[in-house]
């Protein structure tokens, strides 16, 4: 890119709807340089993005819409004439939408961004679409005695039980062994909607034991064209459904891949999807591939492991692509090395860490870019909190999927958690 064309870029103008837990404010400024200048919009309400505003103001303009409606945020944003507007956190995906859609800029619709953050209206939506997804139910309130009736008709055990709305990073996900264990977990939450899905059985020996057989498909959607950035597999996830890491280039056999990015394109597709980077969850069950569930934004720990084995900034590409520009990849990534994310967990029972020993014989390994320590020695830990519990992770590349599985070998065992 031409210094002139840089500085075009630059005038630019990207209001990005910030989230303290999603990609960190300096990784969005980085991406943003020479593309655009970033209106950061908070609500300090619900995020408390008042206590990182100072920081913000550093990075940009602060915009924050706590306490307004969606008529009064429109406004207050408008008047820093946005030529794009951006959100990478799930939560926060229905009201980008309405923004969105009030200041005529492109981004998710509001039916979209319902379909993308209600599990039920997602997996409908699916359904409808000709999709293959796992059976799925909704949770009545324990009141409705027949509900319940009819639910423990229709749906088989075992099953999984998780929030409805908003449940990133496996939050608050288990498996379920009978509609009583179901009525147990109501009647003891918080109160919030849930549903049950469908177990998807695994097939045995599809992959190594150290890999799962779910994948996710990352990809760009730029003017309702899709295109697949990569497919990046997964390790087993801790229990009871902690995600545990990632890597890219997943290990697939042609059939696999082919079938992977097939039914990530039509799922793309059945929900109406026109712009962004979403992220497809596929698993492979004996009965073929199923789709999971979809994201409407850049999954965790994605632009990093493509920065280690590519010239991808995935970051920059999803604001390129909220501002207008036409982006696509005629096929997948296939990488010289594996990119790997590993996210390390403490035992389901543990509460609270005391010690975590071995990361610095990790950290002098040549094919570790990065490690850090999520939750240190006297810090809590609680598996509901799901991958954003997470002890430690561990970033870099190898030189193929062989390495990859000593790799994985020597992070779970030169590395103790110890805790109560």
């Amino acid at each position: 890119m031409s210094h002139t064309a840089a500085s075009q870029h630059a005038e630019r103008t990207l209001a990005f709807v910030h989230h303290p837990r999603s990609f960190s404010a300096f990784q969005v400024a980085e991406a943003a340089r020479g593309v655009c200048s970033i209106v950061w919009v908070i609500d300090s309400e619900i995020d408390d993005s008042l206590t990182t505003a100072r920081m913000l103001h550093r990075l940009g303009t602060v915009v924050d819409v706590a306490g307004m409606n969606g008529e009064q945020a429109a406004a207050a944003v408008s008047s820093l004439r946005p030529d794009g507007i951006l959100s990478l956190k799930d939560s926060r995906m229905s009201f980008t939408a309405d923004l969105a859609a009030r200041l005529g800029l492109p981004f998710h619709t509001r039916q979209v961004a319902a379909r993308l953050t209600d599990k039920h209206a997602q997996r409908i939506a699916l359904r409808d679409a000709g999709v293959p997804v796992p059976g799925f139910y909704t949770v009545p309130p324990l009141s409705q005695s027949e509900a319940w009736v009819d639910l423990g008709r229709e749906v088989g055990f075992p099953a999984v039980l998780k929030p409805r709305l908003g449940s990133e990073a496996s939050r608050d996900t288990v498996r379920v062994e009978s509609l009583e264990e179901v009525r147990e977990s109501v009647a003891a939450g918080s109160g919030e909607k849930l549903v049950l899905e469908e177990y998807l059985g695994d097939r045995v020996g599809a992959v190594r034991s150290c890999f799962a057989d779910y994948v996710s498909v990352e990809s760009v959607v730029s003017h309702g064209r899709i295109s697949h950035i990569a497919v990046n597999g997964r390790f087993p996830p801790a229990e009871p459904f902690r995600e545990s890491g990632f890597f890219i280039d997943a290990e697939l056999d042609d059939a696999d891949r082919k079938a992977a990015l097939e039914t990530a394109t039509a799922a793309l597709e059945g929900l109406g999807i026109e712009t962004g980077c979403p992220h497809t969850e596929i698993k492979f069950t004996p009965e073929g591939a199923r789709v999971i569930e979809v994201n409407g934004r850049i999954g965790g720990g994605v632009p990093e492991m493509l920065a280690d084995i590519s010239d991808i900034a995935f970051l920059q590409v999803a604001l390129r692509i909220a501002l207008g520009e036409s982006v696509h990849y005629e096929r997948p990534l296939t990488p010289e090395r594996v990119g790997f994310l590993f996210y390390v967990h403490a035992p389901r029972w543990m509460r609270r860490v005391s010690a975590v020993e071995g990361l610095d014989r990790l950290g002098i390994e040549p094919d570790v870019t990065e490690i850090v320590l999520n939750r240190g020695p006297g810090q809590a830990v609680d598996w509901r909190e799901g991958n954003h519990g997470h002890v430690f992770s561990v970033r870099g590349s190898v030189a193929d999927h062989d390495a990859l599985e000593v790799m994985d070998g020597r992070v779970h065992t030169e590395v103790q958690i110890a805790g109560e």
